[in-house]
C-alpha cells in the first residue's frame, strides 16, 4: 500500500464521517418535528408521513447505501 492510497482512504473516510454526521442530525431534527407533531396534532399519520419517508430515505441511501445498487459508479 502507498503512501497515496492511505490519503485516500483518509479523505474518503473523512467524507463518509461527515455525510454520516449530517444524516444523524438531519434525523434528529425530523424526529422532533415528528414528536411536535404527533403531539399537536389530533389525528397525525397523514401530517407525519412525510417525515416519516424522508428519514426512512436517509437511512436507506446513507447508512445503507441503497442508492449505490442503482449507480453504475457504484459509490455516491
Amino acid at each position: 500500500m502507498t503512501t497515496e492510497m492511505v490519503a485516500i482512504d483518509r479523505e474518503n473516510l473523512k467524507k463518509a464521517t461527515k455525510r454520516g454526521v449530517i444524516a444523524a442530525v438531519l434525523l434528529a431534527v425530523l424526529s422532533v418535528f415528528e414528536y411536535i407533531i404527533a403531539v399537536e396534532v389530533a389525528n397525525p399519520l397523514l401530517p407525519i408521513m412525510p417525515f416519516i419517508l424522508a428519514k426512512g430515505w436517509i437511512i436507506l441511501d446513507v447508512f445503507m447505501h441503497v442508492r449505490a445498487l442503482f449507480n453504475d459508479e457504484g459509490g455516491h
